[in-house]
């Protein structure tokens, strides 16, 4: 599974033989990432990531979610994709995180854009939506440019290993995606 977005970069099934490469990547950026990602504290060892990987193909293969690596130049720079796909009502929800060398780059917008084209023209998805903790300001500017409609503001929807914080819930419908 891959999805190309241009010359640079491509979004593509994370294998199993990536373990290493994918524990050192979140360790390298364990400070920035676990201040909005609950599971960071809980992937300690390279070892950790060869189920979660598998179990990442399955859900892919079964079409209930699209988890795929963000690569940039040929380096696993991040992950983007479908954390969830609901097929009978054709919706899904993207989540991403990309390492703090490469942030504000454009990378991300980038590949999200593509997930979402990817979404809507290859898996006929009606409605695509984004969480984001509201606080969050780098990862909110993401739906924000790309023109989502911001739905709602949750509270305390998520639990972040010592508090709960709010989120906001943007929705994009492939009739707004298309005009």
């Amino acid at each position: 599974m891959k999805i190309k977005i241009d010359d640079e970069l491509e979004l593509k099934q994370v294998q199993s033989h990536e373990h290493q490469e994918m524990y050192e990547l979140v360790d390298q950026n364990r400070t920035q990432l676990r201040e909005w990602l609950p599971w960071v504290d809980y992937m300690s060892a390279p070892a950790q990531y060869i189920p979660i990987i598998k179990d990442w193909v399955e859900m892919n293969d079964a079409h209930e979610a699209l988890t795929l690596g963000v690569y940039y130049k040929g380096e696993l720079a991040g992950m983007c994709g479908f954390n969830r796909i609901v097929g009978l009502s054709r919706r899904a929800e993207i989540g991403y995180w990309l390492a703090e060398e490469y942030t504000g780059t454009g990378i991300m917008t980038k590949a999200v854009k593509g997930l979402i084209d990817y979404g809507f023209n290859e898996l006929g998805l009606h409605r695509i939506e984004i969480i984001a903790g509201t606080e969050n300001k780098k990862s909110r500017k993401i739906p924000e440019r790309l023109k989502f409609t911001e739905e709602a503001v949750m509270k305390d929807y998520e639990f972040l290993y010592d508090h709960y914080h709010n989120c906001a819930l943007y929705r994009m419908l492939k009739t707004d995606w298309l005009t």
